[in-house]
């Protein structure tokens, strides 16, 4: 009985240990850590100003003077380069300036060959059928990338009377004309000892050139006449606002003599521009100025900074002894400057 007993005891142990095993033990549901998130800051803009160096060449040549006609050729070129050298804008014209000797008149076209447009009429004449101001737009285009060196290195090739990049397909295709003058007024304006450093994330490029025949004399029984076909140049460089970052400015006094015939009889051979002249030019020996020319110029450039066409076309001029300048920079400027003043706001325009 007890035996019995006992077997019943251990049946049931078994039954509820069988129980017990298939009940499951509950599991704890996973709880995701959250995941904390950074704030982001507000991302400080992207610097994308740079330094740039407004540069001018200017170069002069009276070989084209003949009897009858007094003439002048002043190519010049204002160029920004990048901190390698490389040019990203450029504004090439020519100031082509003729004086009748013959039938002697100081009223003549001082517009330059940009500013005369078809009214040159060259395209009938071009191989490639374009006009004077659409050949150096294209040139224009194709000297961006180059460097002085890059600009000295045109091989140019006598064709059909003018010194041309025949054997360069892309610099022909664009301009047939004779580039000697633009070559050399590029490379000066690359090399330009008075270049301006400006920083911007935008510019504009523009050139003002400004051209005056009034002060030429006729010739005489006694005298020979003298042309006298004195050209101003600017190159400023303005922002999106047309605020300017920098200007240069400069300028030419070429003369070309002749006799009562007409016939030209002499030229003057320095044709090296004021500031080229630099303390050459004798401003303060000969004119007891207060500083030279290019120095006085200087000051005149710097004051320009900072202003709108509007702004130094509304300055007004100020008497002192004689000559007319910025009463802000007498100080350092007596000269007359309306010139000066005249070339940027045309250049501007």
């Amino acid at each position: 009985m007890k035996k019995l007993l006992a077997m019943l005891l251990a049946l049931v142990m078994v039954l509820s240990f069988a129980a017990c095993g298939q009940e499951e033990t509950p599991v704890e549901p996973e709880v995701e850590n959250p995941v904390e998130e950074t704030p982001v800051e507000d991302e400080t803009p992207v610097e994308t100003a740079a330094t740039y160096t407004l540069g001018m060449g200017v170069n002069v040549s009276t070989a084209s003077s003949k009897e009858g006609t007094a003439q002048v050729d002043a190519t010049v070129a204002v160029v920004v380069l990048d901190a390698e050298g490389k040019i990203v804008a450029v504004e090439l014209d020519c100031a082509q300036t003729k004086l009748n000797t013959v039938e002697f008149s100081t009223e003549v076209d001082v517009r330059s060959k940009a500013e005369k447009q078809y009214d040159y009429n060259m395209a009938s004449a071009s191989p490639i059928g374009k006009e004077w101001f659409e050949q150096v737009d294209a040139l224009e285009e194709v000297l961006v990338g180059m460097t002085a060196a890059d600009v000295e290195a045109i091989e140019l090739v006598e064709h059909n009377n003018h010194n041309v990049a025949l054997n360069d397909e892309v610099i022909y295709a664009a301009c047939t004309m004779d580039l000697t003058g633009f070559k050399a007024a590029i490379v000066k304006a690359c090399n330009d000892a008075y270049a301006k450093e400006f920083t911007a994330d935008s510019f504009e490029l523009s050139l003002g050139v400004l051209t005056d025949a009034s002060e030429s004399t006729p010739a005489s029984a006694d005298a020979e006449g003298v042309a006298k076909l004195y050209t101003n140049f600017a190159g400023v460089v303005t922002d999106a606002e047309g605020v300017v970052l920098a200007v240069l400015c400069d300028m030419i006094q070429p003369t070309v003599n002749f006799d009562a015939t007409g016939a030209i009889t002499g030229a003057k051979e320095d044709l090296r521009t004021k500031k080229e002249l630099g303390y050459d030019y004798n401003m303060i020996t000969y004119g007891g100025a207060i500083a030279e020319w290019f120095e006085q110029t200087l000051a005149v450039e710097e004051y320009f900074v900072g202003m709108t066409a509007a702004d130094i076309e509304a300055l007004e001029l100020y008497e002192y002894n004689g000559h007319y300048t910025f009463e802000e920079i007498v100080a350092t400027c007596t000269m007359n400057v309306g010139e000066f003043q005249a070339t940027v706001v045309k250049a501007l325009a």
